[in-house]
């Protein structure tokens, strides 16, 4: 019996030993029943109102208070978080009144946010941001006081500027503590959200509400039951945090009996999870999380916020897996193909370097559509037989978009198909999981999307024209030929900007899209550089800033389309 198996027993079985002690104590006597009911009494309660679903609806409706108030709390904590650590006026005059918060008691200005927001759900989540809030700040700045100043006159010795020293040197060297900060900022979360659903008005659901009425009606069995849903919540919480932890920080040693050992990889079908994340390439997955989200925002408000939020969860990892299937599936037959091989510039190379076999890649894929496949099921359901019919389409094309026997990408319709797919398909299945129906606006707001990403997959065809024609590939890049695939390029990229522009000026949509336009620069620069060369490493440098313009523009354009409604 090995070390960790030992330790995974003992982990599993003290909760259990306690719980049959509890058992003996209060049926012997030993414990007033009246207090502390045996766990057989609890268990029998808990499937009662698990039956009722009140055990449900009260465990989304705090963990939804949780992670909303969490995200809320903890995003703009470690943005500033970097930017105190890294400037010392600013941290002068901010750091001592972040101190003096942090100590205040949350739960004391509970009263004055009920009186400025009212008694609804935004109250809640804004005494859990503000809770998070100053933990994560503090932490944060800690991490990046602790980070050797040596490291950041490397930096701008290598010519980084302060964007690039905040990404490279500030954030991966005060993650430690960082994570710290949001383990701990979690279960400050779930503190504040319980406390609030006991005495703020309003809350009709959560476990602090089952708490609170337990109470009131001496139901202790229901009391214990909240209580452990509580501890639930709390330790799945943490739990992701660790995972979230190995992956980002897998570097990191754990000290115990005298020994230094590195942390042990988290495996799947015997491959390092890493590796299949690296498989899945998930540098690509902006493609996806733009239109998802484009679509899921300017939906009209059809359903409760913790119903809105479900659904777009819901298709956003539905999505991702797809995408993901694709991704991967694709790697498989390029390298069977021969288009893929050691010496490609290209993304992936699982296979090539050995990381993976062939038939894992393209299993792993055929698993990533399955989970896809099953979240689309569910969402059929749940909004009706429309995501069918997209999902029908949708699946068989991401697997022949390479593979056997149709290769559709082999014959020149890769950038059409993924115009289309990452474009009109899936910011209206978005707008559709929210909506309830279609509409020509998410339609319209969806090609300059659609020209943008098919200006990611142009060039990467464009890059490789010359590998693509030795080997057979038809690619609209190979059919125009350098001159005239580059002014395709400059059609897609500006195209998008023009659509923006008509959009605006038409009233279509609100005027604050038009924030989308200052990436017009970042733009110009990439038509530059195509212009300048058509060299394929310098092409791959282009190929990695136009999924940057891809991403930069979205978010500019979806932060556009809030505008409006926070104003």
């Amino acid at each position: 019996m090995n070390r960790r198996f030992t330790e995974r027993l003992l982990a599993l079985c003290s909760p259990l030993v306690l719980l049959l002690v509890w058992e003996i104590a209060a049926q012997v006597g030993w414990l007033n029943r009246q207090f502390f009911p045996p766990p057989s009494s609890i268990l029998g309660t808990f499937l009662v109102l698990w039956e009722r679903g009140v055990i449900t609806s009260a465990l989304w409706a705090t963990t939804q208070r949780v992670v909303v108030g969490f995200a809320f709390g903890a995003i703009p904590a470690i943005a500033l978080g970097l930017v105190l650590g890294l400037s010392r006026p600013l941290r002068l005059a901010l750091l001592p009144v972040a101190n003096i918060l942090y100590s205040l008691p949350k739960i004391a200005i509970l009263p004055l946010v009920l009186l400025i927001f009212g008694i609804g759900e935004t109250s809640k989540i804004v005494v859990t941001a503000i809770s998070v809030f100053f933990l994560v700040l503090l932490n944060t700045v800690a991490g990046v006081q602790g980070i050797d100043r040596l490291l950041f006159d490397v930096a701008r010795d290598f010519g980084a500027n302060r964007w690039q020293a905040y990404r490279t040197v500030a954030l991966p060297g005060a993650l430690p503590l960082v994570l710290a900060g949001c383990k701990l900022g979690l279960g400050f979360a779930l503190i504040v959200v319980v406390g609030t659903e006991f005495v703020a008005a309003g809350a009709r659901e959560g476990v602090g509400v089952l708490i609170w009425e337990s109470w009131q009606v001496l139901n202790i069995e229901a009391m214990y039951v909240g209580l452990i849903l509580t501890a639930i919540v709390g330790w799945a919480l943490n739990l992701i945090i660790d995972e979230i932890e190995v992956g980002l920080l897998p570097w990191r040693a754990e000290h115990g009996g005298g020994i230094t050992r590195v942390r042990a990889e988290h495996r799947l079908a015997g491959v390092p999870i890493r590796v299949w994340w690296r498989s899945a390439r998930p540098f690509s997955f902006t493609a996806t999380i733009i239109p998802i989200t484009l679509g899921a925002v300017i939906a009209p408000m059809t359903t409760s916020w913790a119903i809105r939020i479900a659904l777009f969860f819901l298709t956003m990892v539905g999505a991702l897996f797809i995408h993901a299937g694709t991704n991967m599936v694709n790697d498989y037959y390029d390298h069977r193909n021969g288009l893929d091989h050691a010496d490609s510039i290209g993304p992936g190379k699982a296979i090539q370097q050995g990381l993976l076999s062939p038939r894992q890649v393209l299993v792993g894929g055929l698993v990533a559509f399955l989970i896809g496949a099953l979240i689309g099921l569910l969402l059929v359901w749940l909004r009706g037989p429309a995501i069918l019919l997209l999902g029908l389409i949708c699946l068989p094309l991401a697997y022949f978009y390479t593979g056997a026997p149709f290769k559709l990408a082999y014959y020149g319709l890769g950038e059409i198909l993924v115009a289309i797919f990452m474009g009109p398909v899936m910011i209206l299945g978005s707008y559709y999981v929210q909506a309830g129906t279609f509409g020509l606006t998410p339609a319209l707001l969806s090609l300059p999307v659609a020209f943008l990403v098919a200006a990611i997959m142009h060039i990467n065809n464009l890059r490789d024209i010359e590998t693509d024609r030795e080997r057979g590939k038809i690619t609209i890049a190979n059919l125009l030929g350098p001159t005239g695939a580059a002014w395709e390029y400059y059609l897609l990229i500006f195209g998008a900007y023009a659509i923006v522009a008509v959009l605006a000026a038409l009233q279509i949509t609100a005027p604050t899209i038009l924030l989308s336009l200052i990436t017009l620069p970042l733009a110009l620069s990439l038509v530059q550089r195509v212009a300048a060369t058509k060299e394929p490493l310098a092409l791959n440098a282009v190929l990695r800033q136009t999924s940057a313009l891809h991403l930069r523009f979205g978010t500019l354009l979806i932060i556009g389309l809030l505008l409006p409604l926070a104003l």
